[in-house]
């Protein structure tokens, strides 16, 4: 059975020993490995994990072939973003994933395990954006909803418009509070 650290959707994490990790299951069996003596076993929803980290970390192979090695970006449900070479050998359940990858900037090579709910996709990129982390975030949640609602707002109708309207006007009263409920 290999060595897990398990990190939960709340921020929880749980060191435990499992069978080996295929996702074929919605939930997954470990043997705990705590200092409260009154757990030994449990059953954990995949729903409820954000990532597994399956055993030690290893030696990566040399640069030459990680470069060989398709590069991906996950991106989490949570709006965390991981940039990795992924080895060939990925499984692929039916209610997650589980990758060898290595990081750049990275000499090791990590088994990581992830339930399709912790993210919006995996995603097959080209190159390495040479922007820093702060470049890449800094407003671009921002001005993809205000291109959104321009979109919406350009094609939206009279009828939709007035629509949206009364919605805001059942949403609040006339001194603009939320309207008290029975």
């Amino acid at each position: 059975m290999p060595h897990v650290v398990i990190s939960f959707n709340d921020g929880e994490i749980l060191h435990a020993d499992t069978p080996e990790v295929t996702f074929d299951l919605s939930v997954m069996e470990a043997e705990l490995r705590s200092v409260d003596p009154n757990c030994e076993r449990a059953i954990l929803p995949t729903a409820a994990i954000l990532q597994v980290l399956v055993g030690d970390p290893e030696p990566a192979p040399p640069q030459n072939e990680v470069d060989t090695w398709d590069r991906a970006a996950f991106h989490f449900a949570d709006g965390e973003v991981r940039r990795a070479w992924i080895a060939p050998e990925a499984l692929l359940g039916r209610f997650g994933g589980v990758w060898r990858i290595v990081e750049p900037g990275s000499r090791e090579i990590a088994t990581v395990a992830i339930p399709y709910t912790s993210l919006k996709g995996v995603y097959r990129i080209r190159q390495w954006d040479s922007r820093s982390a702060a470049e890449r975030d800094e407003g671009v949640r921002l001005e993809q909803l205000a291109r959104v609602l321009t979109e919406r707002e350009a094609g939206a109708t009279p009828e939709d418009r007035q629509r949206r309207a009364l919605l805001a006007r059942m949403r609040r009263d006339e001194g603009g509070a939320a309207p008290s409920r029975p």
